[in-house]
């Protein structure tokens, strides 16, 4: 039992990594394979599979065959139903797949023709098809472009995944609350990392992504943010930020949120320019942007790192360190500025402004996030 659970374990995990709804495994054919308890007969559950743009599984090796007795396993089905008939010895799969491999059962096949699966020992027998079992479905991946497909699919717990974006696979990490499927582009835990002073390339292609959580410091990535933007037709922004810096603060612990629609960033020959990001004041969410001055300022403004500076005022990133920002002439935020706070009363690097040009904090943390607009 204790090697069953690893097995399972070990399935959840592959599992996680490509693009099978929760509780579903995938098989050495690239195909999810999904257990249905309801119990039905052969015929009824190959339509049922069908309907739901597969067919009963077929098993092509020992991997797939230990796959779906770990499956039945895990829900208490003792018999169920895979996708091979047999007719005076000669069997064929449902989904056309070549008969190669077997595990039958001593004395199997016999004259019954639909091919059922004893959990206990995965061995294969023929019985009659109006017998009522469980039975495994196989279906194709999903493509998962974002966290919000994650969530969608029934995957609620924050961690890694995997999304693709026009053919190419990423690894992102998901922020499973406030309503699920928040894609993480931009996380800062403290100074250890100075955001402001990476080159374009490393903005351009993400950094410290191989380590990325809720308590590492890392950056996405542009190209995969403009990707993120512009498949849907209406992208959220959410800043979250925690504690002020900036000393002899009352806001020490404080927490911060906005959230702004109509998010969207160019590709690179445009700079990666923030295209537009919208604030309805009059149904503002959150507590971040009560004042006329915040990142709507950027809009417009091409991105600009140490290497590559595209503001006018070449200062703002030499002396007062906000690079990796969209700027024109500075900006009104920048929290991928200095951590270091060289000027508490005035912004510099890492900086956001919460209400007029009064109340400029230095953030401790802070998280920006997408997901497609929630209608």
């Amino acid at each position: 039992m204790r090697q069953l659970a690893f097995f399972v374990a070990s399935l959840l995990a592959f599992a996680r990594a490509h693009s099978c709804p929760e509780g579903d495994v995938l098989n050495t054919q690239d195909q999810c394979l999904h257990l249905e308890t309801t119990t039905k007969n052969w015929e009824d559950a190959e339509s049922y599979c069908v309907g739901h743009g597969g067919h009963l599984t077929s098993v092509q090796n020992q991997y797939d065959n230990n796959a779906v007795q770990a499956l039945a396993e895990t829900h208490n089905c003792k018999y169920f139903w895979i996708g091979g008939l047999c007719n005076t010895g000669a069997c064929t799969w449902s989904d056309g797949a070549p008969f190669k491999y077997t595990f039958w059962d001593q004395g199997a096949p016999d004259s019954d023709p639909c091919i059922s699966v004893y959990t206990g020992t995965a061995e294969w027998n023929t019985v009659p098809c109006s017998n009522s079992e469980c039975f495994i479905c196989e279906t194709p991946q999903a493509v998962m472009t974002d966290c919000a497909d994650w969530y969608n699919a029934g995957y609620n717990t924050s961690g890694l995944y995997e999304i693709t974006l026009n053919g190419i696979s990423y690894k992102v990490y998901c922020n499973m609350d406030n309503g699920g499927g928040w894609t993480v582009f931009q996380r800062r835990v403290d100074g250890s990392e100075p955001f402001w002073n990476r080159t374009w390339s490393e903005y351009r292609n993400g950094f410290n992504t191989d380590s990325m959580s809720m308590s590492t410091n890392f950056w996405l990535g542009l190209e995969i943010l403009h990707q993120l933007t512009v498949k849907d037709s209406d992208v959220t922004l959410r800043i979250e930020m925690r504690g002020d810096r900036t000393p002899g603060s009352t806001s020490a612990n404080e927490y911060w949120y906005n959230e702004y629609t109509k998010f969207q960033v160019g590709d690179e020959s445009t700079k990666y320019q923030l295209i537009n990001m919208y604030v309805d004041w009059l149904n503002n969410k959150g507590n971040a942007s009560t004042g006329w001055y915040d990142m709507t300022y950027s809009i417009g403004a091409p991105f600009s790192t140490v290497d590559k500076i595209n503001d006018p005022q070449t200062n703002c990133v030499t002396e007062y360190k906000m690079g990796g920002w969209w700027l024109r002439n500075c900006a009104l935020s920048s929290l991928n500025g200095d951590y270091t706070i060289a000027d508490p009363n005035n912004g510099y690097g890492m900086f956001w402004i919460v209400d007029g040009l009064d109340n400029i904090i230095h953030p401790r943390e802070s998280t920006m996030m997408i997901r497609p607009t929630q209608q």
